[in-house]
């Protein structure tokens, strides 16, 4: 499985949950898994959603997944070892927050915590 977590999303992500996602509310925001597979659907949903300087992160595997809206578009980075430099300044800037590293910012986050290897 694969999780995420979105903020800022309408209802219309419970469309999703017809395509084996499952989708539980966190507050105004929303933690997600889904299978192997599905990463297209993932990467398409939230594409269309974020709002330009925010971000979306998934969890596969060994990897990162990142998704970054920036004004020139849609940026994907996959992140191994939770180790990129260029991709902990561009979440660092946009959140306008500094963090230790990829992986202590994810595991910020209790729905990745229990996940993070």
């Amino acid at each position: 499985m694969y999780y995420s977590y979105a903020m800022g999303l309408d209802n219309s992500i419970k469309e999703l949950e017809q395509e084996n996602f499952i989708i539980e509310q966190d507050k105004e925001n929303y933690k997600v898994t889904f299978p192997k597979g599905k990463e297209k659907i993932w990467e398409q949903f939230i594409s269309k959603h974020l709002k330009e300087g925010f971000w979306n992160e998934y969890l596969k595997e060994n990897e990162v997944i990142f998704l970054f809206s920036l004004k020139e578009g849609i940026k994907r980075v996959v992140v191994k070892n939770y180790q990129d430099e260029e991709v902990l300044k561009l979440c660092e800037q946009l959140a306008e927050t500094k963090f230790k590293s990829i992986k202590e910012m994810l595991k910020g986050n209790d729905f990745y915590k229990d996940k993070i290897k």
